[in-house]
């Protein structure tokens, strides 16, 4: 079985971690546990401590959160009412549980309080939409929905869990396996296989315990969105499966009218953001001013919003992500008492919402980093932002292990082959990370044996032929070649433990330590074992071949069960070409807490994706091909 060690060393397996800082012998049963309900109160633990360092990273109760109201979506995009009342009745599931929070209709959905922890048990299929315009506080919404489930989760209720859309692509894989994906990387302890072979996401799958809140449907290109609704509708197929999904409206109007195609999530019900009150951001940009004398010059903004709808900052101010832009860099903040602040009634002047939005974001970054060498900051972000709008396609997610993508592909093709990592350097694709490292006698032992069973033969022959000296090489040969391919595929396997929730640093420090140990480890014994085949023909020999077999064998194995060298090489071409610098994590990380990035599971984000374009658009090779692809 793998992962199973026999005799002095049973149940001891090899795992990269983040324990005191190294890679450790973990004392773990096998047989991780398959409850589902152990295993969602992990998972709920796990998220709820995420999103909650993330929600206050990101400052989105300073000085409190934006009220937003909720209204209708447009119900031809919709099936009636009574599908989702059939569908719920007539699911086993749901049958077992009480129906009195179910709305009647869906005009009850927007009826009392407009937050969605209180209209999601409203839906009878328990599946929604969330639609509003760019910049209107979805994915804000939905971070509060998780938390606010997570809050008062019961045991039996499916644990909410937030993945990014643009990474998913549903013409080459389902929402399950995406979603495995995802959370693989931000929850590694859900890859963890039970007794029963299958993973903890299969358990708490097929237990109807995890609600995916798929984040911005309008970030993938327009012609996959038809496909992904379709691809949701199968996801849903299995009972009990419920699903959130947030997305622009005019965009999930187009997908869901293809031509003089209809596509319709089954059995689900919509919502919609409606703009801030004029009045509410008012009393927001004021209240977090320094005191009424400064408050008193947000008059001429407050004045516009009441009486000038037309005007295009009041247009531009009644979505949440430009409000709090405006209240960060027109109210003062720590250490700006010494900063001359610009006047809010400057904004009035800009001639379209267009105008307007671009002049915040712009603003904002250079706000973040005042103080500093902001330029330079300001420069390496704008390469980053054109890295994931053009090599990466507008993907929102910031992902350090595809680095490596900008590389030229005969350059990493040439660097794949010098090193053996055939996998990445000439087929493209880049590297995942590790999750860990295990060890598995039986698979080694099986490896050896075969390949020193054909070793033994060609000696043996060899041997019979009157040459002994060579069918001792031979023997040396496949003892050496024997036991490095066997120690690859013994430590192939799953580790029996995995952390709960990972940062994009903890990503790194888990893969890192994966590469310095194979790769170490491998060196040093193919090194040895190469070596002493080398001493039957000579001293020099013996040297040369023991430097080559450890530095390939090494170098082939770390660079292929880990990401980290091939970031590596990414970090040095970047830095060279003068578009990050060379601790390019350290800058990442430093713009998160800035509030440049947000963090979205094992991935950063930039705060915004129009954020993201607005920055692309200042990259002088920038050609935007991704609004239309």
């Amino acid at each position: 079985m793998t992962n199973r060690v026999d005799g002095l060393v049973s149940g001891l397996v090899v795992q990269a971690g983040v324990i005191k800082g190294g890679v450790h012998l973990h004392q773990g049963n096998p047989r991780a546990d398959g409850d589902p309900e152990a295993l969602a109160a992990r998972l709920a633990d796990a998220v709820s401590l995420l999103w909650a360092h993330e929600l206050a990273v990101r400052g989105l109760n300073n000085p409190y959160p934006l009220p937003v109201d909720l209204r209708l979506a447009d119900a031809e995009l919709f099936p009636a009412w009574t599908t989702l009342v059939r569908l719920a009745t007539g699911d086993g599931r749901r049958r077992s549980r009480s129906n009195n929070a179910w709305a009647n209709s869906p005009r009850e959905l927007v009826e009392g309080e407009h937050m969605l922890a209180t209209v999601f048990p409203k839906v009878p299929s328990g599946r929604l939409v969330v639609l509003g315009d760019a910049g209107s506080g979805k994915t804000t919404l939905g971070v509060r929905f998780m938390l606010d489930l997570l809050a008062e989760r019961r045991a039996g209720d499916p644990v909410p869990v937030m993945v990014t859309a643009a990474g998913w692509a549903p013409e080459r894989e389902s929402l399950a396996e995406w979603l495995r994906q995802s959370l693989y990387r931000a929850h590694p302890f859900l890859g963890v296989k039970t007794v029963e072979g299958k993973t903890r996401f299969d358990v708490l799958l097929a237990a109807g315990l995890l609600l995916p809140i798929v984040d911005g449907l309008d970030e993938m290109a327009e012609r996959l969105r038809p496909d992904t609704i379709r691809s949701m509708n199968q996801f849903l197929q299995a009972p009990g499966q419920r699903i959130v999904v947030t997305c622009r409206t005019e965009e999930f109007r187009a997908a869901c009218r293809p031509g003089d195609r209809e596509v319709t999530l089954v059995a689900s019900a919509g919502v919609e953001l409606c703009p801030l009150e004029p009045g509410e951001v008012a009393d927001y940009l004021e209240s977090s001013s320094e005191g009424p004398a400064r408050a008193g010059q947000w008059g001429p903004v407050r004045k516009a919003l009441q009486e000038f709808p037309e005007v295009p900052v009041v247009q531009a101010l009644r979505t949440p992500l430009l409000a709090s832009m405006a209240r960060e860099l027109y109210n003062p903040a720590a250490g700006d008492l010494d900063a001359a602040l610009p006047d809010p009634a400057s904004l009035l002047a800009f001639p379209d919402v267009a105008a307007v939005e671009e002049h915040l974001f712009d603003a904002y970054v250079q706000h973040a980093y005042r103080g500093l060498d902001g330029e330079r900051a300001e420069r390496w972000l704008i390469n980053l932002a054109h890295f994931q709008q053009t090599t990466l396609n507008g993907s929102p997610d910031i992902e350090w292990w595809r680095f490596d993508q900008a590389i030229p592909h005969a350059l990493r093709a040439g660097l794949g082959a010098f090193v053996g990592g055939i996998n990445v350097g000439l087929l493209g694709d880049s590297q995942s990370p590790a999750r860990g490292l295990a060890w598995s006698w039986q698979a080694f032992l099986r490896r050896f044996t075969q390949l020193i069973g054909f070793w033994v033969t060609i000696a043996a022959v060899v041997y019979l032929g009157g040459d002994h000296t060579t069918a001792y090489a031979c023997m040396a040969i496949g003892l050496a070649v024997g036991v490095v391919s066997g120690v690859v595929v013994g430590t192939s396997g799953d580790p029996v433990e995995l952390p709960s929730a990972v940062s994009p640093t903890g990503v790194l420090a888990i893969d890192r330590e994966v590469f310095l140990v194979s790769g170490a480890g491998l060196a040093v014994l193919a090194g040895g074992l190469f070596g002493t085949v080398g001493f039957f023909f000579g001293a020099t020999a013996g040297m040369v071949v023991g430097s080559l077999g450890a530095f390939y064998a090494g170098a082939a194995v770390a660079m292929g069960k880990a990401a980290w060298g091939w970031f590596g090489y990414a970090r040095l071409w970047w830095f060279l070409g003068r578009r990050m610098p060379l601790r390019s994590i350290r800058f990442l990380t430093d713009a998160h807490r800035r509030g440049v990035l947000r963090q979205a599971g094992a991935a950063w984000q930039f705060r915004h994706l129009g954020l993201q374009r607005r920055l692309a658009a200042r990259h002088p090779a920038y050609v935007d091909v991704n609004r239309s692809a």
